[in-house]
């Protein structure tokens, strides 16, 4: 309802699993359109693409054009298929996308590796960035489960011998 950035509400929302991916979309795409008023869509490499325009094509391609038409250069002549806000997607398009028209992105479960986070981030991250800020969220694993599997400390270890070794710096 209220973006970081003025009349900008492109969100991602990352998971490492496509059925947990499918559950999200499921329970937030419908509300988004009818509560918020906004399109969503759903990316994942084994589970397929959905989305809530109905005349827009269901493939990759077409669905990142568009949430990120500005960093995607779409075509004017796809313009007339409407613009997704709510992107809901596995690693698939984490690797490789500009997708710098977002203003919000979520890590809803993260990765083990600390790359794919990177990875994430960076579809976002990326010169030319429109966006005077962006948000970027972590969801962790409730405490009583982080002690069990201990996730959050593994990840974080792991993105600090990343940082060690690359630059020699603690970041």
């Amino acid at each position: 309802r209220q973006p970081i950035n003025a009349d900008n509400r492109k969100i991602i929302v990352f998971s490492a699993f496509s059925d947990t991916a499918q559950y999200l979309y499921a329970n937030l795409a419908d509300w988004a359109k009818r509560s918020l008023g906004i399109d969503a869509a759903l990316v994942t490499g084994s589970a397929g693409i959905q989305s809530t325009l109905p005349g827009l094509r269901k493939n990759m391609s077409s669905v990142l054009s568009a949430f990120a038409p500005r960093a995607k250069e779409r075509p004017v002549d796809m313009a007339d298929e409407g613009e997704i806000d709510l992107l809901i997607a596995t690693d698939c398009i984490s690797e490789g996308q500009n997708l710098q028209d977002c203003d919000y992105l979520i890590n809803y479960d993260i990765h083990w590796n600390p790359v794919r986070i990177i990875q994430r981030f960076g579809s976002v991250n990326r010169i030319g960035l429109p966006n005077s800020s962006i948000q970027l969220v972590n969801y962790w694993p409730d405490i009583s489960l982080d002690e069990y599997i201990n996730l959050k400390e593994r990840v974080e270890s792991r993105m600090m011998i990343a940082d060690v070794t690359a630059t020699g710096d603690d970041n």
